[in-house]
C-alpha cells in the first residue's frame, strides 16, 4: 500500500513539473505564437512588389522611434482606407484589397508593424498600437485627409489593433474582418487548463474595448474560418452599438473576405460610400 502511494506521489510530481515546463515553454515561445511575422522578406522586395502595384513606399517612425515601413497608394487623397493586417502578413498580402479600393476612389494605406518585414524592433501589444497610431498620424497630417474622410480597416490581429488605435481618434468608421474576441480566448481554448490570463503578456482585449466603441463598424466574417471561429464575429457585431455583421460562407481565415467573397465586397463598398461619399472629393 505505502509502494503503491509512493509511485502515486511520485507520477503527480512528474506531472505537475512536466505541466509547469508547458506552462514556461508557452510564456517562453507566446511572441513567436501571436506575433509570427513571415521571414526572408526583405525591403527591396517589398519595394518590387509596391513598384507593381503603383504603391509608394515610405518610412515613418512610431512615438518610441521604431523605424517603420508602409505603402501608400494615392486614388486623389481625399478619403483613405487605413489597413492595419494580419499576423503572418506584410504590407504586400492586401495587393487584390488595394487594386479594388483604388478603382473605388480610396487612398490605400499600409503599415508593416515593428519586426514584420520592413521595420526595426520585435512586436508586442503596446508596440504595434503604437504604429497603428503613426501609421494613422501620416495620413491625417502628413497626407493631409481629414480624420473624418479615413475608415480603420483591422483584418485578423489587426481588428485587436484597430480597436486599441480607435480609443483615441475619431475615424469615419472601423471595419473588422476575421478577428477575435480576445487572444485570451483564443489561447484558453489552444491551451486548456493553463492560467493564460496569467501567462498572456498581449492579451488584446477586444470584448472590453468594442462595447465601448461608438464609431459606425461592420464586421465581416466566414462560417468556415477554422481559426477564429464565426461566434467572435457575431459577438463583435452585437456588441458594437453601431455595429453590423456580414457573414458569409465557403472562405478560410487568410482569404480577404471584401475580395475574395462578392456578397462582403458589395457590402464594404456600400458600407465605405455610405461612410464617406465620393462626393466629398474637392
Amino acid at each position: 500500500m505505502l509502494g503503491l502511494l509512493a509511485a502515486l506521489v511520485g507520477l503527480g510530481l512528474v506531472l505537475a513539473t512536466a505541466w509547469a515546463a508547458y506552462g514556461a515553454l508557452v510564456y517562453q515561445l507566446q511572441d513567436g505564437l501571436v506575433f509570427p511575422a513571415p521571414g526572408g522578406i526583405d525591403r527591396v522586395s517589398l519595394d518590387a512588389a509596391a513598384a507593381e502595384i503603383g504603391a509608394r513606399p515610405l518610412e515613418l517612425e512610431a512615438s518610441d522611434g521604431t523605424r517603420l515601413y508602409a505603402w501608400h497608394r494615392d486614388a486623389g487623397g481625399h478619403r483613405a482606407v487605413l489597413y492595419l493586417h494580419g499576423n503572418a502578413e506584410t504590407v504586400a498580402g492586401s495587393m487584390g484589397l488595394q487594386r479594388l479600393l483604388h478603382r473605388h476612389g480610396w487612398d490605400f494605406f499600409a503599415v508593416a508593424y515593428r519586426g514584420y518585414p520592413g521595420s526595426e524592433g520585435a512586436p508586442s501589444e503596446e508596440g504595434v498600437t503604437r504604429d497603428a497610431r503613426a501609421a494613422w498620424d501620416f495620413v491625417t497630417g502628413e497626407l493631409g485627409i481629414p480624420a473624418e474622410h479615413v475608415v480603420v480597416h483591422g483584418r485578423s490581429l489587426g481588428g485587436g489593433v484597430a480597436l486599441h488605435l480607435v480609443e483615441d481618434i475619431e475615424p469615419a468608421g472601423l471595419v473588422l474582418e476575421s478577428t477575435f474576441r480576445s487572444v485570451l480566448e483564443l489561447a484558453g481554448r489552444t491551451a486548456p487548463g493553463l492560467p493564460t490570463e496569467r501567462l498572456l503578456r498581449h492579451p488584446f482585449r477586444s470584448d472590453l474595448r468594442a462595447p465601448d466603441c461608438a464609431l459606425p463598424s461592420i464586421v465581416l466574417h466566414s462560417r468556415d474560418d477554422a481559426t477564429i471561429p464565426v461566434d467572435h464575429g457575431r459577438w463583435l457585431a452585437s456588441s458594437l452599438p453601431d455595429g453590423e455583421l456580414v457573414e458569409v460562407g465557403g472562405h478560410g481565415h487568410g482569404e480577404l473576405l471584401a475580395v475574395r467573397s462578392r456578397p462582403a465586397r458589395e457590402r464594404y463598398l456600400a458600407w465605405l460610400e455610405a461612410r464617406v461619399p465620393e462626393a466629398v472629393r474637392p
